[in-house]
Formats: C-alpha cells, sequence, structure tokens
C-alpha cells in the first residue's frame, strides 16, 4: 500500500472536498491491487460512507477495522488522498461501507506529465496557420505541446498568443477543441515546447478531459 507523503491538515472551516456521486478508488491493506467504490455522503468530523467495493467478495477478508485504508480521488482537476479504516460494513438494505472522517489530507494536482504511454496527438491552429503537436503535459488548467519548429507552415508563437488546440483523447472518435493562450516558450533541440493555458473550457471539451485524467489517476494507483 503506497505511503502517503505531503500531507496537509484538513481546513477545519471547509471540510473535505468531495461531491456525492465521486468516484473513489482504494488501497487496502494486504491487498495488491486497488478497488473502486462511490462516495454516498458523510457526517463531517464522524464518518464517510461509500459503496462497497468492486470485486467484494475478492476482498472482504481485509474489510476489517484494525486495517488500513488510502482513499483517493479527483476533484476540479486535483487529487485528493487519506488514510482511512473500516467502522462498518453493511450489505443489507444497502451495500455500504462507513469510514473514519479524515484528520489530514494530501492534495496535489493531477498532470499527466513525461508519460510516453499515455501522450495525446493535438493540432494547433494558430495565425492562419495549422499544424500537428504532441500533448505531453494536461491538467484541467492548462497543457504543455512539443512540435518541430522547422516546418514551413509554422509561425512562431509567443508569450500572450491566443490560439485553438484540438486532442484526441483516447476512446473518444473525433478530436475536440479549447481556446488556450501561452504562458512560456522553450526551445529543446530542436524543438518548441509550448505551456498553455485553457480557457473559456466548454462541457465537450472538459468532460473527456476529465474522464482522461481520472483514467490516469487509476493507473497510478
Amino acid at each position: 500500500m503506497e505511503a502517503l507523503d505531503g500531507i496537509l491538515k484538513l481546513d477545519e472551516r471547509e471540510g473535505v472536498y468531495i461531491d456525492i456521486g465521486t468516484k473513489v478508488y482504494l488501497e487496502i491493506e494486504g491487498i495488491d491491487f486497488s478497488v473502486s467504490s462511490i462516495f454516498i455522503g458523510m457526517l463531517r468530523d464522524e464518518f464517510m460512507v461509500i459503496t462497497l467495493p468492486k470485486r467484494y467478495n475478492s476482498i472482504r477478508h481485509k474489510l476489517l477495522p484494525s486495517n488500513k485504508i488510502i482513499i483517493k480521488y479527483l476533484f476540479k482537476g486535483l487529487t485528493y488522498a487519506f488514510q482511512s479504516s473500516v467502522i462498518e460494513l453493511t450489505t443489507t438494505p444497502v451495500r455500504t461501507l462507513t469510514i473514519e472522517y479524515p484528520k489530514v489530507v494530501q492534495q496535489r494536482e493531477l498532470r499527466v506529465a513525461n508519460r510516453s504511454a499515455v501522450v495525446i496527438p493535438g493540432r494547433v491552429v494558430a495565425k492562419k496557420t495549422d499544424f500537428n503537436v504532441v500533448i505531453n503535459d494536461f491538467s484541467e488548467k492548462g497543457c504543455n505541446f512539443k512540435y518541430f519548429h522547422d516546418q514551413s507552415n509554422i509561425i512562431p508563437l509567443k508569450k500572450g498568443d491566443r490560439f485553438r488546440i484540438y486532442c484526441h483523447f483516447p476512446g473518444v472518435a473525433e478530436e475536440i477543441g479549447a481556446m488556450a493562450c501561452v504562458r512560456n516558450v522553450r526551445r529543446e533541440q530542436g524543438e518548441i515546447s509550448i505551456g498553455a493555458e485553457l480557457q473559456d473550457v466548454t462541457k465537450d471539451f472538459l468532460t473527456p478531459l476529465m474522464n482522461f485524467l481520472h483514467s490516469i489517476l487509476t493507473v497510478t494507483m
């Protein structure tokens, strides 16, 4: 089971950032694979309730009060993780798992960075030019992409330029576009690396992006 580092205390005024219906991922002490559940509700500072995890029959012998559990989930482009333990397991009339309310939590931005297995093909339209790029870093707020600067049809991008970026997300048949603005430009061995901030993002773009980030969260557990 992965250890938590960079742990932060919860803001006592706001509590845990999570919505009902959020998919959560569980790492259970003594189990070498992760399982998922759905967050149902909570009583602040007392307990949280989730559905019984998938593959329940394979892990029920480890769902004991003495066993530690790490819960991970995605909320507004950030991953949250905390340690908990079982309070009560219920199978009737509703199959639920009640766990301890966390006292501390780990928070970090979820990014896709330097992962050759998940690079995303993209296309940029800027200054009446259209060229292909490779996106190697993505979050809900922005992205980083690279392209070869010696292509004749490319007008160099500079800080502050606005452009439209199109992506082919895994599992989505058509490319989807969003407006963005250049925040930094770097030259790297014949390539241009652009850091950009997404702007005016529509639901049609945000939904497949968040689904993709959810899949990365599952892979990295």
